[in-house]
């Protein structure tokens, strides 16, 4: 049943990520036990789950999928700039301590050539599953797995909110992951942490000039 459980969270997960629920969706456990195929004691541990991450708020009849505040999502950014410029920090420190393999590295900037590559298409589900997975890579070479799983339960708060506005304007600028795996290839942590930090003090910028 523990793995029931941990594959209806997810499956739950990876709804809310790629934007199939909105702020304010009621979510029931039949129908979400009709949509996944799953019985109902795995559904309500995914949701438990899902609610102690914050993603959804229990109304006393059944969760609703949760809404951020203005002054939540500026709570999010701040810790997603944090946790970015950690993430690039440690990342150039194991490259400079030789514990990032060449794969790793190619794969790294492979990602950022991807998010450049889908932001030139203009296909905004791509791009924002592109840049995705360059940040989200970039934090598992930071070799701190608490990083990972807290930076991806703020970019599915992000998706919830407004993957739109994400996806079209504010991280559609590959230039700075660039800059972040210069940094990191060089194996300067420094520099590396600022361009993250950077990086996402201007998404966020282009973010509160149009938050649709």
């Amino acid at each position: 049943m523990h793995n029931q459980a941990e594959l209806a969270y997810r499956r739950l997960h990876e709804r809310l990520l790629d934007g199939h629920h909105s702020p304010g969706d009621r979510l029931t456990e039949l129908g979400l036990c009709e949509e996944l195929g799953m019985s109902r004691t795995p559904v309500r541990e995914a949701l438990r789950r899902l609610q102690s991450d914050g993603l959804v708020t229990s109304t006393g009849r059944g969760v609703v999928v949760s809404s951020l505040t203005a002054q939540d999502m500026r709570h999010a950014v701040q810790l997603h700039e944090a946790l970015d410029a950690l993430a690039a920090k440690l990342a150039a420190v194991a490259q400079r301590e030789g514990r990032l393999s060449p794969v790793q590295l190619s794969a790294l900037k492979e990602a950022a050539e991807h998010v450049e590559e889908q932001a030139a298409t203009g296909d905004a589900s791509g791009a924002w599953h592109a840049n995705l997975d360059f940040h989200m890579m970039l934090a598992r070479l930071s070799g701190n797995p608490m990083l990972e799983d807290a930076l991806s339960r703020i970019w599915t708060m992000f998706a919830i909110v407004s993957r739109s506005n994400i996806s079209r304007r504010s991280d559609l600028t590959p230039h700075d992951h660039h800059e972040i795996v210069s940094a990191i290839v060089d194996g300067d942590p420094v520099r590396a942490e600022a361009a993250a930090s950077r990086h996402v003090q201007e998404a966020a910028e282009k973010y509160r000039e149009d938050p649709s």
